[in-house]
């Protein structure tokens, strides 16, 4: 199907940017609804292949995202559960290093293939299960523990895959950390600077300078051989160490605006995520290792949190259903360690297949269990009869 060139992109915005959004009226997360439409103009359309403009759209969505991940991150809070996040999180670790093993062994792989295979297989996406908290009926004590746990398995992984990306060598490891450590360092200069001497003659520019900052700390991260999501996360949580980006009424409308930045452009990376995916997701072979994955490390998974409550958080023992099946999403980063198991490592194709279906498997089945919250009612009462 061929249109001019202007007519496709308003039929993608117009798609992409409303119907999601209508399908949350049946509670389908907008993040799969992207994905799906994706898939359907890649295998019927064949629409924005190489397409530039929607690959800056996409690279804004995942940096915004992993930007407001990264503000997010509370070290206080974290501190309050720190004796028993640090033993579920070796727990978890320990199971990291133990499905990267046993791939290495059954697939053949590389230890490096593995370990990434194994980190896009247990790793909760924090972006997508913090932004759907609000769609579920959980308890303050119950977000609270999410929240924490989401987060800091996420923090792990991320710097983890920095670092598996980067033993290809000696150099590149040398550079790249070093690379990194400058970037930890200077930051927190940047936005001393910024607070000082730009922000207060540029009313409400902080937006702008955080999504900027977090793009182009991405792009050097990519460049070092790493991912878009390790400097925007960086990034993220450097501005939470300052007042004026988290503490305030100011601060509370500035992470707002960064949510409904990424919630802006994030369906467009989620879209052009489904255009790329392989067309073997489709058979056989694709299907049985994604129904392979899903059956193996769902229930691992749940358990994983099942025994890290009862062991360290017995009070929290009632609330392990819900608890479970919300840290269960893995979209976000199950995409990103597809797209570099993919463009890195040349993974075989079924085992892509396989790791997509169980991504999207994981991340819809929480849809299923949990409870949820009452629409908010929609006032129009200032609508003339």
């Amino acid at each position: 199907m061929q249109l001019d060139v202007e007519f496709q992109y308003f039929i993608l915005f117009a798609t992409i940017l409303l119907l999601p959004k209508m399908l949350l009226r049946f509670r389908i997360p907008a993040a799969l609804s992207a994905l799906f439409l994706g898939v359907m103009t890649s295998f019927f359309l064949g629409w924005f292949e190489e397409d530039q403009l929607l690959l800056m759209l996409s690279r804004l969505g995942i940096t915004s995202l992993f930007l407001f991940a990264g503000m997010e991150v509370d070290v206080t809070k974290i501190r309050e559960d720190a004796e028993a996040l640090t033993k579920h999180l070796l727990k978890g670790t320990a199971l990291i290093v133990i499905t990267g093993l046993g791939i290495m062994n059954i697939f053949d792989l590389g230890w490096r293939a593995s370990m990434i295979l194994s980190l896009g297989l247990m790793t909760p996406s924090t972006g997508f299960i913090l932004s759907s908290l609000k769609g579920y009926k959980f308890t303050e004590s119950q977000e609270h523990w999410i929240r924490n746990t989401a987060i800091s398995k996420e923090l792990i992984a991320i710097f983890a895959l920095f670092f598996i990306l980067q033993t290809e060598s000696l150099e590149s490891f040398l550079i790249s950390t070093g690379a990194l450590v400058i970037m930890i360092t200077v930051l927190p200069q940047v936005f001393k600077i910024f607070l000082k001497k730009i922000a207060p003659f540029a009313p409400d520019s902080e937006v702008s300078f955080l999504i900027l900052i977090a793009l182009f700390c991405g792009v050097i991260t990519t460049k070092l051989g790493a991912y878009y999501l390790v400097g925007a996360f960086i990034v993220g949580m450097t501005a939470g160490r300052f007042k004026h980006f988290v503490s305030d009424q100011k601060s509370e409308n500035m992470l707002y605006s960064v949510s409904f930045f990424f919630s802006f452009f994030v369906p467009f990376y989620f879209y052009k995520a489904g255009l790329e995916f392989p067309a073997a997701i489709f058979t056989l072979k694709g299907l049985g290792a994604g129904l392979i994955l899903t059956l193996i490390f769902l229930p691992i998974r749940l358990l994983l949190v099942f025994s890290s409550i009862w062991f360290f958080r017995k009070e929290a023992w009632k609330d392990r259903i819900e608890i479970s099946m919300s840290l269960l999403p893995t979209l976000i980063f199950g995409l990103v360690i597809t797209s570099i198991l993919r463009d890195r490592f040349e993974l075989p194709t079924h085992l892509l297949s396989g790791l997509l279906i169980y991504t999207v498997t994981a991340s819809i089945i929480p849809w299923f269990f949990l409870k949820k919250a009452d629409p908010e009612p929609y006032d129009i009462s200032f609508v003339r009869r």
